[in-house]
């Protein structure tokens, strides 16, 4: 596969897949309405469509030219939930359904970026591919972004069971790194860098499994390029449990931080409509059994690669 398409080019996990291809030679048609990363403007062969997925005849145009479609584009920031669940399901579930269309009967391979909120409230730890679902009700907002996702993993497997697409799905557990903004640990490393207090949800013993960018893009490589692989879901992420807690504490540890933790209900910081998960594993045992892979950085390295390109790079 020569020619790729990337939604959500510019966004986190976005940039970085884009930069890993745009190394190795690919050509990538980058979609996103976001500005631009600089980093990937350096390169000849990318090319960026700055445009809404919304835009499906623009996108069809695109994606009758490549050979892979990366589908990240999604709306995956917690308040944005409770916030804008129209849009978070429209961009999320109605634009996904599109997109996988344009590609039924193409020959082309969808990559698809599901997420861990799928497994919900779940306490069947650690969380296995094939473990149920338990979400809390549909008047409750905070979920329409994991039955957004849910919905498009059903509808490719509806596409792979009638054999007219290839696909591979993963499901990221909280990955962080240069260039995230808006999560747990880009808050909490903003707060401890500017001389803040990290300001901590509930009591903090919700646990979480944070993964580094560079050990989830390796995974991505070695799927994509596995026909093993194909038509199948893979959690990607690291089996370590960390408390938010610990989370904080780690930062102040090893950013040499001097910065208050303090505690505050979920509910005044996302209003009523949040309903939290108490604890998030994943069993990356499939990842391994068919491509060899395993995280290789600790939350420690990745902390501290983090604060130096936070450091380092102040304007982005």
């Amino acid at each position: 596969m020569q020619k790729y398409l990337v939604t959500g080019a510019m966004g986190f996990i976005g940039s970085h897949w884009c930069e890993h291809l745009l190394k190795k030679g690919k050509t990538v048609y980058g979609y996103d309405m976001r500005p631009h990363c600089p980093k990937l403007m350096e390169y000849d062969n990318f090319i960026f469509v700055h445009d809404t997925i919304k835009n499906y005849r623009m996108l069809e145009k695109t994606v009758e030219q490549v050979d892979c479609v990366c589908h990240l584009a999604g709306i995956a920031t917690p308040d944005q939930y409770v916030k804008y669940p129209l849009r978070v399901m429209d961009i999320t579930a109605v634009a996904g359904i599109e997109l996988i269309e344009m590609c039924r009967l193409s020959g082309k391979l969808f990559f698809f970026t599901s997420t861990s909120e799928i497994y919900g409230k779940s306490e069947n730890i650690p969380f296995k591919e094939d473990g149920d679902r338990v979400l809390g009700s549909t008047t409750t907002k905070r979920w329409c972004y994991s039955a957004s996702k849910a919905l498009l993993e059903h509808y490719l497997d509806a596409c792979s069971h009638s054999k007219e697409l290839d696909n591979v799905i993963v499901r990221l557990f909280n990955v962080y790194g240069p260039r995230l903004s808006g999560r747990v640990v880009s808050n909490f490393l903003k707060n401890a860098l500017s001389g803040e207090d990290i300001v901590v949800h509930d009591e903090g013993k919700q646990t979480r499994s944070f993964t580094y960018i560079d050990d989830v893009i390796k995974a991505f490589d070695l799927l994509i390029h596995n026909p093993n692989c194909y038509n199948q879901v893979f959690n990607v992420g690291n089996s370590t449990e960390t408390s938010i807690t610990e989370l904080a504490e780690t930062i102040n540890k090893v950013g040499g931080f001097t910065s208050e933790i303090k505690y505050i209900p979920h509910h005044q910081y996302y209003g009523e409509s949040y309903e939290d998960i108490k604890r998030r594993v994943p069993d990356v045992s499939k990842l391994k059994e068919y491509t060899g892979w395993s995280h290789k950085t600790s939350l420690e390295e990745g902390i501290l690669k983090t604060i130096e390109y936070m450091r380092n790079n102040k304007n982005e």
